[in-house]
């Protein structure tokens, strides 16, 4: 039986001083679903865990609490582990990308995968991006990256639903998490694993060794595309990079680039966040870069388009606190109610994928 759309809760991470930009992107989420959501704060400055309980204070039927991890930046999935540590939500453990938008209802056939036999299914493909496989030889498995040059599906960080039980398990039987990113700190035995299952590598990004020990125990891992859910890429370590220490990035720099951005989300990522600082200063859209080719700039002018259509000009009461309703993303708990309606299309019975081949 498919559960109801209340019975999932999204940890979306939080890091830096992201919030008053991003929050227009989690309201989305939060417009087009019944699902709940934890603010995991990893690494953020006061003012903003306190604009982060703000929000959570008006849309209380949703953001069940602010959880703050750690005061500094730490890995992505090592917070996600603190969390799944402290944490019940039940039968299952989600979490999601706050820079992902939601153009319309999404979690239906996500829902219905898990109820299907899935036991994690996972989506987020970057609007950068049509190739998500590991190069051959690469040494490690970026976030980015969800499948092998094989097609061995090793699952997106940036939006999955687990089935609790199943991801415990594995979890305790390898003696791994989230966070685990290779090397020495995994055990002897669970290097050997992965070598077995010829999935050895130097390095794992959020997820993906628990994601490949998970098949390895007999579990089926599920991925699919949502065409209502618009992924950027990126863009919180664009606006408040690791080395600025929880501040946003000046308009006129660029984060630094330990590990090399492909060019197309690096460019992504610079004309979202301009364009985002404007509808945030209430300032006109500005045009994507000229000069660009056809595929890139049309991808831009996709992302255009939604920001405008998320933030229009003129909508933001409140740009400092936590109180403004958020463009046209999200929802008040004064519009969402007990028997307040949403769109007659949202729902947790939404058309999945036909066979279970498509998941993949």
């Amino acid at each position: 039986m498919i559960p109801p759309e209340s019975g999932f809760v999204f940890n979306i991470v939080w890091t830096g001083s992201v919030f008053p930009y991003l929050r227009y992107f989690v309201g989305s989420q939060l417009r087009h679903s019944d699902a709940r959501f934890r603010f995991v704060a990893n690494g953020c400055p006061p003012d903003q865990v306190r604009l982060m309980e703000q929000f959570a204070a008006v849309h209380a039927q949703q953001v069940i609490e602010v959880f703050v991890t750690s005061e500094s930046m730490e890995r992505h999935g090592t917070a996600l582990d603190v969390v799944l540590q402290a944490r019940d939500d039940g039968d299952y453990f989600c979490f999601v990308d706050p820079d992902i938008i939601a153009e319309a209802p999404f979690l239906g056939p996500f829902a219905a995968a898990l109820d299907d036999g899935c036991a994690g299914v996972t989506s987020g493909k970057g609007i950068w991006t049509d190739d998500v496989t590991v190069p051959r030889g690469h040494p490690g498995i970026p976030g980015e990256c969800f499948y092998s040059a094989d097609g061995y599906l090793f699952g997106s960080p940036h939006f999955a639903m687990y089935r609790a039980a199943a991801v415990r398990a594995t979890m305790a039987r390898w003696d791994v998490g989230f966070g685990s990113g290779g090397g020495r700190e995994i055990p002897e035995r669970t290097r050997d694993a992965l070598a077995a299952a010829g999935h050895e590598y130097w390095l794992y990004d959020t997820g993906k060794m628990v994601n490949i020990l998970l098949q390895e125990d007999g579990n089926r891992l599920c991925h699919f595309e949502h065409a209502a859910l618009l992924h950027i890429g990126g863009l919180s370590h664009y606006l408040s990079p690791p080395e600025k220490g929880g501040e946003v990035l000046a308009a006129d720099e660029e984060p630094e680039q330990r590990w090399p951005w492909p060019a197309a989300r690096l460019e992504v990522a610079r004309y979202t966040a301009s364009l985002l600082r404007a509808l945030y200063e209430g300032q006109p859209a500005p045009e994507a870069p000229s000069g660009l080719e056809s595929d890139l700039a049309g991808r831009l002018e996709r992302v255009r388009r939604a920001l405008i259509t998320l933030i229009p000009p003129g909508d933001l009461e409140d740009r400092e606190g936590g109180q403004a309703p958020l463009g046209r993303g999200a929802r008040s708990d004064a519009a969402s109610g007990p028997g307040h309606p949403r769109d007659a299309s949202s729902t947790t019975n939404a058309t999945p994928p036909q066979s279970m081949d498509r998941y993949r």
